[in-house]
């Protein structure tokens, strides 16, 4: 079974700098959109995948359908890669939700049919193929954040979604065991602005965020999704 984790904050917060020091030959990311990875030498170390030759570690599409293909190529026939990411997820569901093909289906049957369609690929992206997958692949799903009531009615920081009809259909962060959310702290907190981003590692009372109990010793953690997922192995192999 493949490890999941999912990352949730604004944009601009630290999510793809978060995984600048996983080792590029290890890792693929997936990217709906064409914004250049934000740390040096990047571009140098991400070159286009190529399923054929079996190569490369950068994918770019926007097609929610297409993702449990690139799962099964990596999963299969990728054994050198370690970490799956998919940065980021709210794009994907932004790609499907602004098509003109969905927008179309207004009324009646169709109208729900869309979302019910978007609820059962969006499952199948993220989660459908995890117990069969091998157990040293670690998959990291990144999301935007949208400020909503909780179950009790209270004023929340949460993972983004297109709507209630898939919060009701998939509660996608309950497939998380590790639930992270960028924090990023005052100019006035740190005397360097690099030690501004942090990974919330449990709930805060605003973020949700959680992890299991004695993972994590501190509340925030820097943004080094190396340093998380080193932490995590050393967690669940004791």
């Amino acid at each position: 079974m493949a490890r999941l984790i999912g990352v949730v904050g604004p944009s601009g917060s630290g999510k793809t700098t978060g995984l600048r020091n996983l080792d590029p030959k290890q890792t693929v990311i997936v990217q709906p959109n064409s914004k250049s990875l934000p740390w040096k030498g990047a571009k140098n170390n991400f070159s286009l995948l190529k399923i054929s030759e079996k190569t490369g570690n950068l994918v770019r599409t926007d097609e929610l359908e297409k993702l449990p293909a690139i799962i099964k190529h990596i999963d299969e026939e990728r054994p050198d890669i370690k970490y799956l990411i998919f940065d980021d997820f709210t794009h994907f569901f932004n790609s499907r939700t602004q098509s003109n093909d969905f927008r179309s289906k207004t009324a009646g049957g169709a109208a729900f049919k869309k979302y019910a369609d978007l609820a059962a690929d969006t499952f199948s992206a993220l989660f459908k193929y995890e117990l069969g997958l091998r157990s040293d692949l670690t998959m990291i799903h990144h999301f935007h954040v949208e400020t909503g009531e909780d179950v009790n009615g209270a004023m929340r920081q949460l993972l983004k979604t297109p709507g209630k009809l898939l919060d009701r259909e998939i509660d996608v962060p309950s497939y998380y065991t590790y639930l992270l959310f960028t924090v990023v702290l005052g100019v006035k907190e740190v005397d360097n602005n690099n030690e501004r981003y942090k990974y919330l590692t449990n709930d805060d009372g605003v973020r949700p965020a959680k992890t299991p109990m004695g993972c994590f010793d501190k509340l925030l953690v820097p943004n080094d999704m190396y340093e998380v997922i080193k932490k995590i192995e050393e967690y669940e192999s004791n």
